[in-house]
């Protein structure tokens, strides 16, 4: 679950730095030392954002753009991206059917787990690459003063 989420966090970091410094050339060995990452990793993760249609990019020629304007992809949409299908909290049913508690609790979990998944992906659809991108700016702007 950690890497799934460390994922979408280093998917957005990469929409978001290639928004910020958009027309320049941008290589994967540049967006590596910006995740504190491998370049090889870097191009699985552009690879990953081209098959969702969110990112263009072409093999050997250094640069990519996004395929729509960064209004309107959001966070669920890189989101959708990597998720197969996972949730983003998960219930252990591997409890003792012996017990009582460990035989009722997973069932109500899963109830409560399943509601604020729903809530999450609301949040997600409502939080655009744009709004993350001048976020970012402003925080860069404040640590440069």
């Amino acid at each position: 679950m950690t890497m799934a989420n460390n994922r979408l966090s280093d998917l957005l970091q990469i929409l978001v730095y290639l928004e910020i410094h958009h027309g320049e050339v941008i290589t994967s060995e540049r967006l590596a030392s910006s995740l504190n990452s491998n370049p090889s990793l870097v191009r699985q993760m552009i690879g990953q954002l081209r098959k969702a249609e969110l990112l263009c990019s072409r093999r050997g020629v250094a640069g990519a753009t996004l395929t729509r304007s960064p209004e309107e992809i959001t966070v669920h949409d890189v989101y959708k991206a990597i998720n197969s299908g996972d949730t983003l909290l998960k219930v252990d049913y591997r409890t003792s059917q012996e017990c009582s508690v460990g035989i009722a609790f997973p069932n109500v979990l899963e109830k409560h787990y399943q509601k604020i998944q729903i809530e999450a992906e609301i949040q997600m659809k409502q939080i655009t690459i744009a709004q993350l991108v001048a976020e970012t700016k402003d925080d860069i702007a404040q640590h440069v003063e």
